[in-house]
């Protein structure tokens, strides 16, 4: 049984064969017994639970702009949804939604209907955002030795995929992941570099 923790994620995964279940901090994870019980009851095939585990921590984390909302109105030419959200006391969705749910005479449904769809969007891009960069995971072996391991690597949709072999510890995956983006910034400085104008071309051509 093991379980997988990700950079910035809230919660952790617990699998075992192709069952697994998330995990918070409030559970005991050295009761192997009680979460081979939850496994077997609850267990989900790894990859959607991975997503989940994901999607889940990264909702809890997203703002709903008033002004971005407004905007995303405005885009679709509703002008008097996009006023109505001066309305909003919060960015915070929980609270956003409370609010018009108790508002709904002023609010009316369309507005509750692009609210949703807006909220849906950000979440999709934070997550999308989330997965397209390296993060650094930590696996453990639940039971006799604990041993953690540590990886950089990349969900796509809930599927694992590890960019490195284990690394010695945390601090040298935080090392390889720093050096990774240095290294990918350093290539997008060369590149922007070694593009020249056309002008610069004819300029260098003239005798």
């Amino acid at each position: 049984m093991k379980k997988e923790s990700w950079q910035g994620i809230k919660g952790s995964l617990v699998y075992e064969d192709d069952k697994a279940i998330i995990v918070d901090e409030a559970d005991d994870i050295k009761d192997t017994e009680k979460l081979s019980k939850r496994l077997a009851e609850k267990g989900q095939p790894i990859k959607e639970a991975r997503h989940q585990l994901l999607k889940n921590s990264i909702k809890k984390n997203i703002k709903t702009d008033p002004l971005k909302l407004s905007s995303w109105f405005n885009r679709k030419y509703d002008s008097d949804n996009a006023k109505k959200t001066e309305k909003l006391e919060s960015n915070k969705p929980t609270r956003q939604y409370k609010q018009i749910k108790n508002e709904l005479t002023f609010f009316g449904e369309s507005f509750l209907e692009g609210f949703l769809g807006f909220y849906g969007l950000e979440v999709d891009n934070a997550l999308a955002r989330y997965e397209n960069n390296l993060q650094i995971i930590e696996t453990q072996d639940l039971g006799l030795s604990n041993e953690k391991k540590y990886y950089l690597g990349q969900s796509k949709k809930g599927e694992l995929k590890l960019a490195t072999s284990e690394l010695p510890s945390q601090q040298i995956a935080k090392e390889e992941l720093n050096k990774f983006y240095s290294r990918q910034q350093e290539q997008v400085q060369q590149q922007s570099n070694s593009i020249k104008s056309p002008d610069e071309d004819t300029d260098n051509g003239k005798e």
